[in-house]
C-alpha cells in the first residue's frame, strides 16, 4: 500500500512537474498573444492618427497657399497656381474658388456653369470650415471632404484619412474635429451624426486623439479555443525543459513588444544615431568652409533612417533633446581634431524648437564643448522657423548664442511664417534658403520669384545667405549672379561620413586653396 502511495505521489509530482510548466507555457503563450494583438492595435492607432493628421495638414497647407495669392480670381494665372498646388499636394484631389457659395473655377479650369458650394458642417477655431459627404465627379465611389478657408476650398476623398490595415479583421474609425464621423476601413460615413458602432465584447480597442482628430482601432480578441487548437501539437510534443524554455521565451517576447515611441527611446539609450556632414561651399571660390551636421538613425540591422522619418516623433515625445546632445557628442568625436587644427572650419548643427525656446541648447553647448579646444565660432546653430513660435524666448537664446560667439542661422527659410518684422527682432547672422525654392530657379514654378525676395530681404538686413539643395550648375550660376555667398547640395557633395568629409576637405583645399573666414561670420 505504501509503495503504491509513493508511486502515486511520485507520478503526481512528475505529472505536476511536467504539466505545470506546460500549463504556464500555454498561459503565457495565450497572454503573449493577447498582448501582442493589443500592441498591434496600439501601433495601428498611432499610425492611423498620424495618417489623418498628415492628410489634413497637407490639405490645410495647400489651402493656405491658395488663399495667399493676389492673382485675379479664375484668371489663367490663378488657375495655373491652383493646378500647381494640387500637383504638389499628396492629399488634395481638387482646389476651387468659391464666391457667393458658387464654385467659379477649379484647378481644372473655369466652370462652364456655376456649381453650388458644399455646406459647412463644422468650423474649426482657425476659421477653416469642414464639409463631409460631398459628391464629386472624379471619385464617384467615395464621398469627399471639402475644406474651406475664405473663398478657396480644397477637396479630399474621405477615404484618404483612413489607414488601411493589412489585417482584414481590423477596423479603423476616424472622427474629425467637432465629432464628425468620417470613415472606417469598411465604409465612409459622411455623416456628422453617425456614432461609431459599439465595440463587440472582448474586442481589443485602442484610441488616439490629436489636434481634435480621434482614431479608434478594434481587433477581435483570439478565443481560448482558437489558441488551444493552434498550440495543441506543441503542447503534446515538448518536454519539461522545452516547456520551461517556451515559457521564458513567451515572457521575453511579451516584453520585447515595443511601440514606435519605445523603439525611439531604445535608440536614444543605445546611441544608435550617427552624423553625416554635408559640405558648405563658398560660391565665389568653390572652397569648403565647413559642413552641416545631419543626423541619421542607424538601425541594428545597419539600415539608415533619414531625419524626416523620426525627427517629428522625437520633437513630439521630447527625445529631440538627447538626440541633439548626441549630435554634439558625435561632432566633437568625429571632427574634434579637424576643428582644433583648423580654426577656419566650422560645423553647423540643427536645433529643435524646444531647445531654442527654452534656452536648453546653451547648457548643452557648454557641457559638450567644455575642454574640447573647439572655439564657439566654429559651431554654428541653425534653427528652423518652427523654433520662433515663442519669439521672445527665441530672441533671448539667439542673443546669448551670438554673445558667446556662435553664428546663428534660420534654416529652411521661407517654409514657415517668419516675416521681416520677426527677422529684425532676432539676432541672426544668416538665412538658409530652403531647397524647394532653389529647385524653382530657372523654371516656371510659381515659387521661382520667392528666392529673389529672400535674397533681397537678407541684403536689407545685412545677413549672409546659404542656399540649400543646389543640384545643377545653372542653379549655382544664378546664385553667383545674385551674389549669394554660400551653398550646399549634391552639385558639390552629398552628406558624408566623418572620414569621407575630412578627405573631401583635403581634396577641396588642394584644388581651390585654403578658405578665409568670412568677415560677416566673425562675431565680435
Amino acid at each position: 500500500m505504501r509503495r503504491w502511495r509513493v508511486v502515486v505521489e511520485a507520478m503526481l509530482i512528475v505529472a505536476a512537474g511536467m504539466l505545470l510548466p506546460l500549463a504556464i507555457a500555454f498561459f503565457l503563450s495565450w497572454r503573449v498573444s493577447i498582448n501582442a494583438q493589443q500592441d498591434r492595435v496600439d501601433l495601428l492607432a498611432s499610425e492611423a492618427v498620424a495618417q489623418a493628421l498628415s492628410v489634413f495638414a497637407d490639405a490645410r497647407a495647400t489651402l493656405h497657399a491658395a488663399t495667399e495669392t493676389d492673382l485675379p480670381p479664375c484668371s489663367p494665372q490663378h488657375i495655373a497656381l491652383l493646378r500647381e498646388l494640387m500637383a504638389n499636394s499628396l492629399a488634395t484631389d481638387n482646389i476651387g474658388y468659391v464666391d457667393n457659395n458658387l464654385v467659379r473655377c477649379t484647378a481644372w479650369g473655369p466652370m462652364t456653369r456655376p456649381v453650388q458650394g458644399a455646406p459647412v458642417h463644422a468650423w474649426l477655431p482657425d476659421g477653416i470650415g469642414l464639409s463631409v459627404n460631398f459628391p464629386g465627379n472624379t471619385l464617384r465611389r467615395w464621398p469627399l471632404m471639402v475644406i474651406k478657408l475664405g473663398k478657396h476650398s480644397v477637396v479630399v476623398a474621405q477615404v484618404r484619412f483612413v489607414l488601411q490595415p493589412t489585417d482584414p479583421d481590423a477596423r479603423v474609425e476616424v472622427t474629425a474635429p467637432n465629432g464628425i464621423a468620417l470613415a472606417t476601413t469598411q465604409r465612409t460615413t459622411g455623416n456628422a451624426d453617425i456614432k461609431p458602432p459599439p465595440a463587440r465584447a472582448g474586442d481589443l480597442v485602442a484610441s488616439r486623439e490629436a489636434e481634435g482628430w480621434k482614431v479608434t482601432v478594434r481587433l477581435p480578441r483570439p478565443s481560448f479555443s482558437q489558441q488551444l487548437n493552434a498550440t495543441k501539437y506543441l503542447l503534446l510534443s515538448v518536454t519539461i525543459p522545452l516547456a520551461v524554455l517556451f515559457g521564458g521565451i513567451a515572457f521575453w517576447l511579451m516584453r520585447r513588444r515595443l511601440s514606435p515611441r519605445g523603439e525611439l527611446e531604445l535608440a536614444v539609450r543605445q546611441h544608435e544615431f550617427v552624423v553625416h556632414y554635408q559640405p558648405i561651399i563658398e560660391l565665389a571660390t568653390s572652397r569648403c568652409i565647413g559642413a552641416e551636421a545631419l543626423v541619421r538613425w542607424r538601425r541594428p540591422d545597419g539600415t539608415l533612417v533619414g531625419p524626416d522619418l523620426f525627427i517629428p516623433l522625437a520633437e513630439y515625445t521630447g527625445f529631440i533633446e538627447p538626440i541633439t546632445d548626441q549630435v554634439l557628442e558625435a561632432v566633437v568625436a568625429d571632427l574634434g581634431d579637424l576643428l582644433r587644427n583648423d580654426r577656419r572650419q566650422h560645423i553647423s548643427i540643427n536645433v529643435g524648437a524646444a531647445d531654442i525656446s527654452s534656452g536648453r541648447i546653451l547648457a548643452a553647448l557648454d557641457d559638450k564643448l567644455a575642454r574640447t579646444g573647439i572655439e564657439p565660432q566654429q559651431i554654428w546653430v541653425e534653427a528652423t522657423e518652427r523654433g520662433f513660435v515663442d519669439i521672445e524666448g527665441a530672441r533671448v537664446t539667439l542673443a546669448e548664442l551670438h554673445r558667446r560667439g556662435h553664428m546663428t542661422a534660420i534654416d529652411d527659410f521661407g517654409t514657415g511664417y517668419s516675416s521681416l518684422q520677426y527677422l529684425q527682432r532676432l539676432p541672426v547672422d544668416a538665412l538658409k534658403i530652403d531647397k524647394s525654392f532653389i529647385e524653382a530657379v530657372g523654371t516656371d514654378a510659381p515659387t521661382r520669384h520667392v528666392t529673389d525676395h529672400i535674397i533681397a530681404m537678407a541684403r536689407e538686413l545685412m545677413l549672409q545667405i546659404i542656399a540649400e539643395g543646389v543640384e545643377t550648375e545653372a542653379q549655382a550660376a544664378y546664385l553667383r549672379r545674385q551674389q549669394v555667398g554660400f551653398a550646399q547640395g549634391w552639385l558639390f557633395s552629398p552628406a558624408l561620413p566623418a572620414q569621407e568629409y575630412i578627405a573631401f576637405c583635403r581634396a577641396n583645399r588642394a584644388a581651390h586653396g585654403v578658405p578665409e573666414v568670412p568677415p560677416a561670420f566673425t562675431i565680435a
